[in-house]
């Protein structure tokens, strides 16, 4: 027993926490190509695990995580999405989608899921019910489902895993992680806001910015021009000279 904790690397005796150096891993891209993550140390990373190409639940978050990856670009972090699928399903239902904005990587044997201590719901049935009280939503992509099955392989641990969000630092550090417990869970954006330097994140103001930050500066602008309009104006609602 003690040979065997002394050859087992330190991440997999214990989950990953804030904090923790986060563990070197080399996956490959759709077209082969081997991507280590120790070679963007030096930039900020947003590291997403999805669950398989054509779960219904990723393919509805793959929208919202292309807006969230240009947004985390302009800030100059890098997104790296990995999916645990064959490179053939990540290239036909998600890389087309993010291709511009992340780093899509494929996980099909489930190491790097693995090695980052990822959780599982404890039956399939569980996901479902996730995915239930979001049905309205996922509609339209229910009818991948065929594909869905061969993607998992009928496999149901495949099927039962869940999502997970890191945040990496510059040096390689956890700033902050998101374990899911549904397979709908994804980190907020208003963790994801805060990990980025103060003088790096958005300040477009727009209202339906992702950022939280702009989308407050908004309604204070618009408050303010409402009030001023009103201050402006006489009580019969003519403008004042």
């Amino acid at each position: 027993l003690e040979c065997y904790f002394r050859s087992r690397p330190l991440y997999l005796l214990c989950k990953l926490k804030i904090g923790d150096k986060v563990p070197d891993f080399e996956l490959c891209d759709i077209d082969g190509k081997k991507i280590t993550l120790s070679s963007f140390r030096g930039r900020q990373v947003f590291l997403s695990f999805f669950r398989y190409a054509a779960c219904p639940v990723c393919l509805y978050s793959v929208d919202r995580m292309k807006q969230q990856s240009e947004m985390l670009t302009r800030s100059g972090i890098v997104t790296i999405t990995i999916v645990n699928s064959n490179p053939e399903y990540i290239g036909r239902l998600i890389s087309p989608k993010l291709a511009d904005c992340s780093i899509v990587l494929s996980d099909k044997k489930g190491s790097v899921y693995s090695t980052f201590a990822l959780g599982k719901a404890s039956s399939v049935t569980d996901i479902h019910k996730g995915m239930a009280k979001n049905m309205k939503n996922l509609k339209p992509f229910v009818k991948t489902w065929a594909i869905n099955m061969m993607d998992a392989g009928f496999n149901t641990d495949i099927l039962k895993q869940l999502p997970a969000d890191f945040m990496i630092s510059e040096d390689g550090v956890i700033m902050d992680l998101l374990r899911a417990e549904t397979a709908v869970d994804h980190m907020s954006f208003e963790r994801i806001e805060a990990c980025i330097p103060e003088n790096k994140r958005c300040k477009c103001n727009a209202k339906d910015c992702l950022s939280p930050r702009c989308r407050k500066e908004y309604e204070e602008i618009r408050k303010d021009a409402i009030a001023l309009l009103h201050l402006e104006s006489g009580s019969d609602g003519s403008v004042g000279s």
